[in-house]
């Protein structure tokens, strides 16, 4: 069912002609557009206090893992991390599906001591076999080392695929640390106290492999550039509703002419 509504002018009418069909697509979309590029903004806000952050934190001192357990949870991330680490052969965990620059690879996340405890090193990225018909080889350092790194909390849980268990035995692949599911396991494991959060090595460390850890996965700007797209999206699909639902083409034309005249 089509509904008209006129307004009276001179000699032409603006005439609306709503469709159903025309509108109600209209009206799904358009909040909807809106909505994510709202999101979007909310995203670069988010950004720029993470970066924020950790430009606050890096100047701040180093502390030991042993340390960082005296401090709330919320104190921890970014904060810089001094260690003597000692590993141990065969004692770590490929994190699946890392790419970088379009390659397939993994991170080497390394289970080292120091000062009584076991803590999860993440040595970096090592390219790994696209057709995962074998797993890198990977020699870990030999002995204790001073390292320096950054404490990394990821802020939110990432989507995995299936169940994501600790490996029967080392080295093994996962998808993610998954700590608070692990704990049991990690304990049989290691028969020692685990410092269960992640430390990033210093991308110039000897002992790291590809770490240039990125700041965030995504600047502001482009969270900002996406807001842009989504609600000139949504401009558009409101003029071309607009246009598609009236004369007013012809009835701005027509005024524009009678002004003239």
């Amino acid at each position: 069912m089509n509904e008209t509504v006129e307004c009276s002018e001179t000699k032409m009418n603006l005439r609306v002609t709503l469709d159903w069909r025309t509108t109600l697509a209209t009206v799904m979309l358009i909040p909807t557009l809106l909505f994510l590029g709202f999101w979007q903004l909310d995203r670069a806000d988010e950004k720029v206090d993470l970066i924020a952050r950790m430009d606050e934190r890096r100047v701040l001192p180093p502390i030991t893992p042993l340390q960082a357990q005296q401090l709330r949870v919320d104190e921890l991330a970014d904060r810089q991390v001094a260690m003597s680490a000692t590993f141990t052969d065969g004692q770590y965990v490929l994190l699946d599906n890392r790419l970088r620059s379009g390659r397939f690879g993994y991170e080497v996340v390394a289970f080292i001591e120091d000062q009584g405890l076991v803590v999860p090193l993440n040595l970096g990225w090592i390219e790994g076999d696209a057709s995962r018909q074998t797993l890198p080889e990977v020699s870990l350092p030999v002995g204790t080392h001073e390292l320096t790194g950054r404490l990394y909390q990821p802020n939110s849980e990432a989507f995995m695929l299936g169940a994501n268990p600790f490996p029967a035995a080392l080295p093994g692949v996962v998808q993610q640390l998954s700590f608070a599911d692990w704990a049991g396991d990690l304990e049989a494991q290691f028969a020692q106290p685990i410092f269960a959060f992640e430390v990033r090595v210093g991308e110039f460390e000897p002992v790291a492999f590809v770490a240039d850890w990125a700041t965030v996965n995504q600047t502001p700007a482009k969270h900002q550039g996406y807001a842009v797209q989504w609600f000139t999206m949504a401009a558009a699909l409101g003029l071309a509703f607009i246009f598609r639902s009236s004369n007013i083409a012809s009835w701005l034309r027509y005024r524009l002419s009678s002004t003239r005249s």
